[in-house]
This record gives C-alpha cells, sequence and structure tokens, in this order.
C-alpha cells in the first residue's frame, strides 16, 4: 500500500495539539515500511514548503491550510497514493480538501479530544472552536483514530459512526534490560516515587500527590511536567512543599525529554499518573517498558494500557483517598512491585511494539480504502 502521512514527524509540546506534531510518526511510518508498505512523510518542516503559523490561534490557520491543500494536490496528481493519514487541524483540514479534490481516503487521528479535554480539565484546557473543528474533520475524514476507547465513544456521541473508528495508541521500544535487573531495582531505604503528567496546572494532579506525600511513609517523590512550568505553577508547589515540611524529600522536573523520562523511571519504585484526564497512553507505555509499576486514574489512556492489580493499580476517577489507597498499597509491598513491573515490561513489548501498533493502523487504512470504494464506486 502507499501511504501518504501528513503531519510533523517532530515532537512538539502536548498541548500543541493544532500542530499534528506527534513523537511516534517516525517511528510508526518505519515500522509500516518493514511491513512492506511505501510511506511518504509530508510535513512543513519537510516536504511541505509552509511556515505554519501560531497554531493555538484557529483564526491564523485559513492562509496555511490553503497553501499546504494547494500543496498536497500537486504533490498526489503526480504521485498518488492509496490512503492519506492526517495528524492535527491543520494537516488534517488541508489534506481533506485536497484529498477531496483528488479524490482520495483519508484516516484522521486525534491524538486528544478538545470535547474530553474541556469536560474533565475545565474550559481552559480547549475552545469550543477546537471542538467543532475537531468534529468537523471527524465526520468529513474516510476513517478516524484515536488514542483511547474512552474517545472513541466520545467521538460516537459527536455523531461519528462507530464502524469508521479505530484505537490507536502509540508504540513503543523496550530495552534489552532482564527481568533480574527489575526484581534487583529495590536496594533498600525510602521508596521513589515518580508522578508524572504533563504539567504542574491543578487539571494533572501533580498537586493532589503532593498534599499525599505525608501519608505514604519516608517516600521520596519526584513531579514530572513533561511540557515544563507552563503557567508558572511550579512555585507554589514548591512552596507548599515547603510549608508542609516535606521540601526536602521532593523534586520538580520541568520539560523533560524523553530519554531524561525514562531514566528517572528506571529508578522509580512506583510511577503514577494523576491527571484528571488524560488520553494519551504514551507516558504509561515508557514507564512499563522500564519495568515500573503502575498507579494511574482509571480513565483514558489508563484504561486502556493498565491491567488492573496485574501491571498496576487503577483508582476512580475523582476519588483521592482510593488513588492515596493505592499508591500506599504498591509502595508498602515489594514483591507486588516486582510482579507488576515484570508484567507490565512484558504488555508493553507484546502488545504495544511499534509493529503491533502498525498491524493496527492497516487496519485503519483498509476500513478507508473500502468505506471510500463504497462510497465512489472506486475498485480497491
Amino acid at each position: 500500500m502507499k501511504i501518504a502521512v501528513v503531519g510533523d514527524p517532530a515532537r512538539r509540546n502536548s498541548t500543541d495539539r493544532d500542530g499534528g506534531g506527534h513523537y511516534g510518526l517516525a517511528d510508526l511510518s518505519g515500522a509500516l515500511v518493514r511491513r512492506g508498505h511505501e510511506v511518504r512523510i509530508q510535513s512543513a518542516a519537510g516536504s511541505i514548503p509552509v511556515d505554519i503559523p501560531d497554531l493555538r490561534n484557529s483564526t491564523d490557520l485559513m492562509p496555511a491550510i490553503g497553501e499546504i491543500a494547494r500543496h498536497l494536490e500537486n504533490v498526489w496528481g503526480r504521485d498518488r497514493p492509496d490512503v492519506v493519514h492526517c495528524h492535527g487541524w491543520v494537516y488534517g483540514m488541508a489534506a481533506q480538501l485536497a484529498a477531496k479534490r483528488s479524490p482520495l481516503p483519508t484516516v484522521q487521528t486525534f491524538h486528544e479530544l478538545s470535547s474530553t479535554a474541556r469536560r474533565h480539565r475545565g474550559p481552559g484546557a480547549a475552545s469550543e472552536t477546537a471542538v467543532k473543528l475537531e468534529t468537523l474533520l471527524a465526520r468529513n475524514a474516510t476513517a478516524v483514530t484515536v488514542a483511547c476507547h474512552d474517545d472513541m465513544h466520545e467521538l460516537i456521541r459527536l455523531g461519528c459512526a462507530r464502524a469508521k473508528i479505530t484505537v490507536l495508541a502509540p508504540g513503543v521500544e523496550v530495552d534489552d534490560g532482564t527481568p533480574d535487573e527489575i526484581v534487583g531495582r529495590d536496594a533498600g531505604g525510602p521508596c521513589r516515587l515518580v508522578a508524572v503528567a504533563r504539567d504542574f496546572s491543578t487539571g494533572h494532579g501533580l498537586g493532589d500527590v503532593l498534599r499525599m506525600l505525608p501519608s505514604l511513609g519516608d517516600a521520596r517523590l519526584v513531579l514530572v511536567a513533561t511540557d515544563g512550568d507552563t503557567g508558572g505553577e511550579a512555585a507554589g508547589l514548591r512552596a507548599m512543599a515547603d510549608q508542609r515540611r516535606i521540601g526536602d524529600r521532593v523534586e520538580l522536573i520541568c520539560g523533560a525529554d524523553q530519554a531524561g523520562v525514562a531514566a528517572l523511571f528506571r529508578t522509580a519504585d512506583v510511577v503514577v499518573s494523576p491527571s484528571r484526564y488524560e488520553p494519551s497512553t504514551e507516558i504509561l507505555l515508557h514507564a512499563m517498558a522500564c519495568g515500573a509499576p503502575i498507579v494511574a486514574v482509571a480513565h483514558g489512556g489508563a484504561n486502556d494500557a493498565v491491567v488492573d492489580d496485574v501491571t498496576g493499580i487503577l483508582a476512580p476517577p475523582g476519588d483521592l483517598p482510593a488513588l492515596n489507597r493505592a499508591l500506599r498499597a504498591a509502595l508498602s509491598q515489594t514483591v507486588l512491585r516486582q510482579g507488576m513491573g515484570l508484567a507490565g515490561r512484558s504488555r508493553a513489548r507484546s502488545r504495544y511494539s511499534w509493529d503491533v501498533v502498525a498491524a493496527d493502523a492497516e487496519a485503519a487504512y483498509a476500513t478507508a480504502v473500502s468505506r471510500h470504494a463504497a462510497t465512489t464506486g472506486q475498485p480497491i
């Protein structure tokens, strides 16, 4: 199959949903090539000669969309793909315009839905315009992929047909570490708890874990914001730790990259994902690949990636006492942590390798090609 991937392979902040950036886009493309497909990545960082403006402001999008669409139409006129895989609003809208003129089947990927972000993290998490754009993109795409089953149900609620939706998680590379290294991780002394989220804002729950620390024995806590201190909340969390006299047990890390986060996971006794809503499985899969047991809020990506009481412990959404109990249980039982770490690493390798994820992507492409053929009467 000849696949046109329209998106930015360079990693952006996870809050920059408009740009179509996804760190695994190149990894997915490589896995598809290994499976015998021909893949062409087209982006403003590569083959599309367009400077995309401030993608958080929807009023700035239209000029870039038109220019990208014209470029894609010209490229596909010379080298026609079998299917187009779009990432993000800008690329999605431009690719749908170009594909409609060709015509070509399109697969639209949403790494996060604005409607679920607004519901769980408040109106400031995304705009109403974003919700409308995503709804329009989903309805007009030939097929759609989302990050988790919760987002699939949300798209159905917004009017997207279930038959055209595929859940497409990111893949993960599992290193060659041995089970003995995971079992031997506990070297005595205080447990090391790594709490990770996109940023330090209230909706992502890192402050909730900080407030729980006095009840977690002598555990040390590392609070990690992968997108950095986007709103200046780090100083408030540091002050909170000092007021509770636990400042010497708390470390804050802003804007850790993938390698830095992986290094933290390899030394963590427990990794906790406390966000009030997180559709992506990306961080959890990296923790599992490093052999870390998981404690997470049971929604979004965590519901898909974590097997409760096997690879980690899930707490009901909004139930902070239950999250606290889950952390105490995990931190107090060495054998439980070791077993969950081993099971999580095995699950990451068997279910979320890039070759497995590429097979899931193939299913979405096949759906798009079949639906397109049925609609247009063109042969498959």
